[in-house]
């Protein structure tokens, strides 16, 4: 893949090539048209590898999917492309597996959750950034619950505003991860244990003031019911930083681009 730049700069189609934007990249990108037809990729014998290669990159895919899922409530916090910051990720776990064949193997979380831990999303500006004191985090697994503890918040010394930002929220988002395996009947990757409810819960602070201290907070995080959980699933933890803007006296804002958010603890 190539990208355009300077005066030679166009999108569509130009022979064999063909130049497109992609979100997150200022660049123009340009490539080839062609290749294998889909029917021969999956049945001829000299694309044996591609075909395992394309399974676990869908593997990857469907992980990093399961993911955001799970912490949903914070993926706006990013123009970047972290999907794919992602997918690199649960394709380096995968490709950990000691015990399935290539093609096949598992992606496996569980033995693995560090790689997930201080994963950022961001506008620019990174969360260690904005909120320049430690968060105290811990996630209780068996009761399905987290606290996030927020320090006092003083403007210019624990709280940085990267812009002319009147108002402040955190918010909290616990959601639950399974490990996958790939099933050769649908070809596809789906959980080890095919019980979990893939649940999850937030918590929001109030609308909080950038030009005023702000008290310390503890945030509890509860996932209401049963999900079935084991041991080949994993409850992720992420916290972020949202901006507002008044739009009346009782009415504010979020504003978008703006804002950071990153994974602070995996169990």
């Amino acid at each position: 893949m190539a990208r355009l730049k300077g005066a030679l700069n166009f999108t569509g189609s130009i022979g064999n090539l063909s130049a497109y934007n992609s979100k997150g990249i200022e660049d123009t990108l340009i490539r080839l048209k062609g290749g294998a037809s889909r029917e021969k990729i999956k049945k001829a014998r000299e694309f044996t590898n591609t075909r395992k290669n394309n399974a676990e990159f869908g593997g990857a895919s469907t992980a990093g999917k399961k993911i955001k899922e799970a912490i949903i409530s914070v993926t706006h916090l990013d123009h970047s492309r972290f999907q794919n910051r992602l997918n690199t990720i649960c394709r380096f776990i995968i490709n950990q597996d000691p015990v399935n064949d290539w093609g096949k193997r598992s992606f496996l979380l569980s033995n693995h959750r560090s790689l997930l831990e201080g994963f950022n999303l961001g506008m620019g500006t990174a969360f260690d950034s904005i909120i320049k004191h430690p968060l105290a985090c811990t996630i209780n697994r068996s009761e399905l619950s987290a606290t996030v503890l927020i320090p006092q918040l003083i403007p210019k010394i624990g709280l940085y505003v990267p812009g002319n930002f009147s108002f402040f929220r955190l918010i909290a988002v616990m959601g639950i991860v399974p490990d996958l395996q790939y099933d050769t009947r649908f070809e596809k990757y789906f959980p080890i244990n095919a019980a979990i409810q893939s649940k999850r819960a937030d918590i929001y602070t109030d609308w909080l003031s950038t030009a005023d201290i702000s008290s310390q907070q503890e945030l509890n995080i509860q996932i209401e019911g049963d999900c079935n959980m084991s041991d080949q699933d994993s409850v992720v933890l992420a916290v972020g930083v949202e901006f507002g803007a008044a739009l009346s006296a009782n009415l504010i804002r979020p504003v978008t681009n703006a804002g950071a958010a990153k994974i602070v603890g995996v169990e």
